[in-house]
C-alpha cells in the first residue's frame, strides 16, 4: 500500500473523486476527521456503503475506528456488528499494545486485518515488544502529528526520526507494511514528494493522505528512478550468471540480502 487516502464519513459524496484519485485504498474515518455532531451520520453512511458490499470492491477500503477508551468505540462496534460486509481492514487509533488489539477482535467477534496506529509515548515505547499472536496486520501506522503534539516536537525530521525507526523495525518484525503519517499541507505537493521520497529511504513501505492530490506525489516517489531500474536489472541478470552464493556486482558483494532489494525495487515499477 503506497497510498491509504483519508475520507470522513460524512463527506461520502466525495468517494468518486477518492477513487479517481488512484489511490491504493480509501480509508473511511470516524475518529479525527469528524467533528462528534457527525459521528452517527458518519457510522449511518459506512453502514450504507458496506452493505451495498462497498460497490464491489471490498478490497479498496478500510475503516478507521474511534480509540478503545472513548463512548464512541461502543457505538463503532455496534455498527461494524450490524453489517453484513466488513472493509479490507480496521484502524485503531492511540493503540499502545498487543492486548488492545486482541479486546477489539473480541468485542467484534470476528477476525479480521487490523492497522494499528502509533501514535503515544507509550506506543512508540512498547511497539517493539508485542506479543502478536493470533492477530493479523494490513501494515503498521505512524500517527506523527498526535506524537509530536504529545513530545513537543514540530514535526520536522529530527522530531520524527526516533518514532519513525522505532515503527520501521516493529513492522519489520511482525512481517508487516511500515505505513508513515500524513502531509499535513495538501498544497505542498513537492514537499509530499519530497518527504515521501525521504521516508521511502528509511524504509516506510506507504504512507497515508488527508487530500487527492497528494496520491500523485506519493506515487511519484514510490516509482523507481531510472538508476534504480538500472542497478536492480544490472544485479538479477548477474545473479543468473553467477548462480548461488554471493558475487560482486559494479565492485561491490551482493548476496541474498541485496538481491532482495533489487527484487522490490522491479516489483514497484508500474
Amino acid at each position: 500500500m503506497r497510498s491509504i487516502l483519508f475520507l470522513p464519513t460524512d463527506k461520502i459524496e466525495r468517494l468518486p473523486k477518492a477513487l479517481g484519485s488512484g489511490a491504493d485504498k480509501v480509508i473511511f474515518d470516524l475518529e479525527d476527521g469528524l467533528a462528534h455532531d457527525k459521528k452517527a451520520l458518519g457510522r449511518s453512511n459506512f453502514a450504507d456503503l458496506a452493505n451495498r458490499n462497498f460497490y464491489g470492491q471490498p478490497d479498496k477500503f478500510l475503516l478507521r475506528i474511534n480509540a478503545l477508551d472513548t463512548d464512541e468505540y461502543q457505538d463503532d462496534i455496534k455498527m461494524l456488528k450490524s453489517i453484513s460486509n466488513l472493509p479490507y481492514s480496521i484502524a485503531i487509533p492511540k493503540i499502545e499494545s498487543a492486548d488492545e488489539c486482541r479486546t477489539f477482535l473480541k468485542d467484534l467477534g470476528t477476525n479480521i486485518l487490523i492497522l494499528p496506529q502509533i501514535e503515544t509515548p507509550r506506543g512508540i515505547a512498547t511497539v517493539e515488544t508485542w506479543d502478536c499472536s493470533s492477530i493479523e496486520f494490513s501494515g503498521i501506522g505512524f500517527g506523527s502529528a498526535d506524537y509530536c503534539a504529545s513530545t513537543g516536537g514540530d514535526m520536522g525530521k529530527a522530531s520524527l526520526a526516533y518514532g519513525r525507526g522505532k515503527i520501521i523495525n516493529a513492522a519489520a518484525l511482525y512481517n508487516a507494511d511500515a505505513l508513515d503519517g500524513v502531509w499535513l499541507d495538501f498544497r505542498d505537493t513537492d514537499g509530499c514528494r519530497e518527504e515521501t521520497q525521504y521516508v521511502k529511504t528509511m524504509g516506510f513501505k506507504g504512507r497515508f493522505a488527508i487530500h487527492p492530490d497528494q496520491i500523485k506525489p506519493i506515487h511519484d516517489a514510490y516509482r523507481p528512478t531510472s538508476q534504480e531500474l538500472e542497478w536492480a536489472n544490472g544485479v538479477l541478470e548477474e545473479a543468473k550468471i553467477a548462480g548461488t552464493g554471493a558475487f560482486k556486482y559494479q565492485g561491490k558483494m551482493v548476496d541474498a540480502p541485496v538481491l532482495a532489494v533489487a527484487r522490490q525495487i522491479i516489483s514497484r515499477e508500474d
